[in-house]
């Protein structure tokens, strides 16, 4: 994968994660929290990958 467009991809996991989350909290629903936290869990999935693979090649 292109690594801008992994980027933007991580960058939309987070942001619409965290959306999702704050807006369940505020809002009193459950679904769109229980959504936000698995975008949440996503994009750090992603992040840590990319983190480890960086760390192996050295």
């Amino acid at each position: 994968m292109n690594p801008k467009t992994e980027k933007i991809l991580i960058a939309t996991a987070c942001v619409l994660g965290i959306s999702g989350v704050a807006y369940g909290m505020a809002g009193k629903n459950d679904p769109v929290f229980i959504a936000g936290l698995f975008f949440v869990i996503a994009g750090y999935l992603l992040i840590r990958r990319k983190l480890k693979g960086r760390v192996q090649d050295e």
